[in-house]
């Protein structure tokens, strides 16, 4: 059992960084973002609902989980468009490596808001990933407007890791008081479907559509589901302390695939960066699980 969870939390690591390198190389091409979130949710819907019906589970549209169900759903939906919009003008190791540091945000707000005691390893896990995202920010001595672009994206991925942390507090919350983690699972598939029209619609103003985008949209929709079925499988077999730090370091694999394919250069500040988010995943996963 502990074997296979920890096989299954490595593919989960491999597959959350090969979306994040998908994301990249559509990001590239300017396509519509939005039509690539509807996409997602599309394939994501027909995947999961496949999945309950074969394995013939029962679904609970109750209060409990349509209020929080809808409240991680649009966290979701808006934290993925972020980072569309951030893979389209930083390197994927900036951006998937920040936006997977969506624990940090989390655990402030759990300091904050519920009461949760700020313990010496979330403390240094915490100063681990602030060290990141001071390595990953290489303003230089470029000229203002480069160094104004660069903060205004480099604010948008950290503000979608705090939409990400959202997501992850509403539907444990759900969860929690009693929620339905299938109906949830659809929800936040219905998020993406949502949004994304009405972002395509409304911000980009588009509905071009091109077979392209459509291997992309599938592509990207089964990593998604394959990221969360995966995750979720690992911690029904293991331990989580094990499971997560692992599941977690995606960005690992979403930077080795971008040097392998020479969208970015090796360099000794991204692998800084690289140690010091694993530090900082690592030192705040265990200190959750103390």
């Amino acid at each position: 059992m502990v074997a296979t969870s920890g096989l299954l939390a490595l593919l989960c690591l491999v597959a959350s960084g090969l979306l994040d390198l998908v994301l990249k190389l559509y990001a590239k091409q300017r396509h519509s973002i939005g039509l690539l979130i509807f996409g997602i949710g599309a394939v994501w819907l027909a995947l999961h609902a496949i999945y309950i019906a074969a394995t013939d589970q029962p679904v609970a549209f109750d209060p409990v989980t349509l209020q929080y169900g809808l409240l991680a759903a649009v966290c979701v939906t808006i934290s993925n468009v972020l980072l569309l919009e951030c893979l389209v003008h930083m390197p994927i190791s900036s951006a998937s490596t920040i936006y997977r540091l969506n624990t940090i945000p989390l655990v402030i707000m759990a300091v904050i808001f519920l009461g949760e005691t700020l313990t010496i390893a979330k403390g240094l896990g915490v100063a681990a990933g602030i060290v990141t995202v001071m390595l990953l920010y290489q303003a230089g001595s470029t000229a203002d407007s480069d160094r104004s672009h660069i903060r205004l994206y480099l604010s948008l991925i950290i503000l979608a890791a705090v939409i990400r942390a959202l997501y992850g507090i509403f539907t444990k919350a759900g969860i929690t008081r009693g929620g339905d983690a299938n109906v949830l699972m659809l929800l936040a598939a219905l998020g993406f479907i949502c949004g994304g029209l009405l972002y395509a619609v409304f911000r980009e103003r588009t509905g071009r559509f091109t077979h392209q985008m459509a291997v992309y949209m599938l592509v990207a929709g089964t990593l998604v589901y394959s990221v969360v079925w995966l995750l979720t499988t690992a911690l029904t077999l293991g331990d989580a302390s094990v499971v997560v730090p692992i599941a977690n370091m995606g960005f690992i694999a979403a930077f080795l695939f971008s040097v392998l394919l020479r969208l970015e250069v090796l360099t000794r500040r991204k692998m800084l960066a690289i140690v010091s988010a694993m530090l900082s995943v690592t030192l705040l996963t265990a200190a959750a699980q103390a």
